[in-house]
């Protein structure tokens, strides 16, 4: 199984809580219409500490050929679009689960 695991920073002047929430709830949706993905979590910073990124994403699909089914999927990419204009940053790990 392979997990992927992206961090995303949005703009100070965008709307982040309503982005980041309509993102999640978009991505959340994604396992039952893409047989690729296995899983999929979303959690939205709610801590304290300036500085840190706004939304973590982790998914988990079979094996790399499904992850990039997966992140080239039309569903997917409407996913990203609802942050893309408001993202400054994108950090990405991609690992094998034994």
């Amino acid at each position: 199984m392979v997990r992927h695991i992206v961090m995303f920073r949005l703009a100070a002047d965008s709307d982040r809580a309503r982005l980041a929430k309509e993102f999640k709830e978009a991505i959340e949706k994604l396992p039952a219409v893409l047989p690729t993905l296995d899983a999929v979590a979303v959690g939205i910073n709610d801590g304290p500490a300036a500085g840190n990124w706004d939304i973590v994403l982790t998914a988990d699909c079979a094996d790399y050929a499904a992850l990039e089914a997966y992140s080239a999927a039309p569903e997917h990419l409407a996913c990203v679009a609802i942050i893309k204009p408001a993202l400054e940053g994108r950090v990405c790990v991609d690992y094998t689960v034994d």
